[in-house]
């Protein structure tokens, strides 16, 4: 994991958010809604410069943090998934503050239910349930196109999964499928993954 220092060193290097991703960074810190850290938030932000996808999906939408960022990044539109009434409603809103409802499609319900019946995207990225993402790989994969990049946030998770520290039962499940999700990517046949030590952990996988 990157040094306390040097992550305040590349925080006083990033520029800083607008006043409604404020508003929204503020209302996720009081109410505990995990959203992306600043520095992997950035690294999103050029990925998707380079790389200019034009079909997005984002399994996870929480408020709609990673969401506006990406949105205001690309040209093409965004398709989010999120099973939280509550959340989902203050998603929409904050996509309506932002002008940006446009570029997204926001759909509430199991993503484990809707990703069967979507199109295929140039680019994945996965935020959601981590204890589920061995089980998301399994669904993502069709949907992803040669080429495609799957991106999966929270890896780490608090830096547990690297660590020989003792887990907590109730966070044991997590950690351990989390262990196998790092390593399913790195030995899969169909994906050439890269880990990065950014905020809580970050995968680059590309579909071959």
């Amino acid at each position: 994991m990157i040094a306390s220092e040097l992550i305040d060193y590349i925080h006083n290097l990033l520029p800083e958010s607008d006043p409604i991703l404020q508003e929204i960074e503020q209302r996720a810190n009081e109410l505990y809604i995990p959203i992306l850290d600043p520095e992997s938030a950035r690294f999103l932000e050029v990925l998707l410069m380079m790389k200019k996808p034009k079909r997005v999906l984002e399994v996870g939408t929480a408020i709609a943090y990673s969401t506006i960022r990406m949105a205001r990044r690309i040209e093409g539109t965004i398709t989010t998934l999120e099973v939280d009434p509550e959340r989902a409603a203050e998603a929409r809103m904050n996509l309506q503050r932002t002008g940006l409802t446009h570029k997204v499609d926001l759909i509430e319900g199991d993503a484990f239910e809707w990703i069967p019946r979507l199109d295929r995207f140039d680019l994945i990225f996965l935020d959601a349930a981590k204890g589920q993402y061995p089980r998301f790989l399994d669904l993502l994969l069709p949907h992803l196109e040669t080429g495609g990049l799957l991106i999966s946030d929270n890896i780490f998770f608090h830096g547990l999964v690297p660590g020989e520290r003792e887990v907590k039962h109730k966070l044991r499940t997590i950690v351990n499928r989390l262990r196998e999700y790092n390593r399913i990517l790195a030995f899969h046949p169909e994906l050439e993954t890269t880990f990065l030590p950014l905020g809580d952990g970050m995968a680059i996988s590309v579909k071959k």
